[in-house]
């Protein structure tokens, strides 16, 4: 990577990367622009998975050759325009990732950052036939749904028969057949669930900086190639069918059978986002009146619910992203937690523990702290409580560890 394309960001200034239009297999190229965030500038939100940090591929950014990896070559290439170019904002181009400094102070505004997009791309990977098939019936469904005319007379439980029906119908129809019953089926879930595998097992779902990414955003569309479905569509599934809660069910969770987490996952970060939404009525003279939702800045999530979910299941390459990759969303370490990538991760973890994790009051406690020390690899239960004995002496005498 050539470090001359970043040149340095003062105040609250970002990198904005303008994608040139081209043809699919026309070579990737790009500039990087430098805006101040807070002037509102108009761009869009990648989230996705690195990949293979050693299986990259070049572009030209700024005149100069630049290596990226593979899943985001594969990204570019999909959403490049053919004859105009497009705004986006993307982590691995627009932050200097050689520069620890940079990306302390980058890292705090991301959750501004993708709050601001005008959408949040979520991009899954390349397509394969059977992940396009799910995507093909997800949306006739979802367009079949709308125009559906259910029977006023129908119950919950009939309604739900209903909707689980045209799905069957649908999916038939689109793949030619259904599924036989997998071994790797979760009776946890209605068998339809189990057909959309291709789709929640992608490794994107396991990502931690989504939760963040996803949660903030105004808008989030779900790509897989040149498929594409809202990310509010998907979750319209589950109203119907009524598989999860809105919000968490850590119990739940950790019961599921690891390959079914990406489902969960899913319904949980909707979860999140309803929590942020704002309803708003016109009223008129006479009804109907017209429904609007907006989505406020900020949602508040709770210890147990980042670290006992997201930070013990969800993957990324430094340990102290299990922090890191939350702190938008938990308002003491919004407020408080100061990024510092020159820390140890056992630093990180001790300024984290600062800040009320221990209280079970406010979702916090022992038990969820242990979780985040062994999700951060920092040791095990004996390790644990030497260091409560040398950092947290009096949460060690009043406490007692059970596991």
């Amino acid at each position: 990577m050539d470090r001359r394309t970043h040149r340095p960001l003062p105040g609250d200034s970002i990198r904005l990367l303008i994608l040139q239009p081209g043809l699919f297999n026309d070579p990737i190229r790009c500039q990087l622009e430098q805006v101040s965030l807070s002037a509102g500038h108009t761009y869009e939100a990648l989230s996705y998975m690195w990949g293979n940090a050693g299986d990259t591929s070049p572009m030209i950014l700024d005149r100069t050759p630049y290596h990226i990896t593979k899943n985001l070559e594969c990204a570019l290439r999909y959403l490049r325009y053919r004859e105009s170019s497009r705004v986006l904002w993307v982590d691995a181009i627009c932050i200097d990732q050689n520069n620890p400094d940079e990306k302390s102070e980058q890292v705090p505004m991301m959750g501004e950052i993708y709050s601001r997009a005008t959408k949040v791309h979520a991009w899954l990977g390349e397509p394969d036939h059977e992940v396009d098939c799910v995507f093909d019936v997800l949306q006739e469904f979802r367009d079949r749904k709308r125009k559906a005319e259910v029977p006023t007379h129908f119950d919950a439980a009939e309604q739900l028969s209903f909707y689980r029906q045209l799905f069957r119908d649908i999916y038939q129809d689109k793949a030619g057949s259904l599924p036989e019953k997998s071994d790797l089926d979760d009776d946890m879930l209605h068998e339809e669930f189990n057909w959309l595998c291709p789709f929640y097992t992608r490794p994107y779902w396991r990502r931690v900086w989504i939760v963040q990414e996803l949660v903030l955003a105004k808008l989030v569309v779900v790509y897989c190639g040149n498929k594409s479905i809202d990310f509010d569509d998907i979750y319209g599934l589950s109203l119907d069918w009524g598989s999860f809660e809105q919000g968490f069910d850590t119990g739940a969770y950790q019961l599921l059978k690891p390959h079914m987490r990406g489902w969960a996952t899913i319904q949980t970060i909707r979860g999140l986002r309803r929590r942020r939404e704002e309803v708003e009525w016109e009223m008129g003279e006479e009804p109907p009146y017209l429904m609007s939702v907006k989505m406020l800045e900020k949602g508040d999530v709770y210890f147990d619910e980042v670290i006992r979910v997201f930070s013990q299941y969800h993957e990324c390459s430094l340990p102290k992203d299990r922090v890191y990759g939350f702190r938008e969303l938990v308002q003491q370490w919004r407020e408080n937690l100061i990024v510092n990538y020159q820390q140890s991760d056992l630093e990180v973890f001790l300024d984290v523990a600062k800040l009320d994790l221990f209280e079970s009051e406010k979702h916090g406690g022992l038990h969820v702290a242990f979780c985040l020390w062994l999700a951060m690899g920092l040791g095990d239960r004996e390790k644990f409580n030497d260091c409560l004995r040398q950092h947290f002496p009096a949460t060690a005498d009043s406490w007692r560890l059970r596991l």
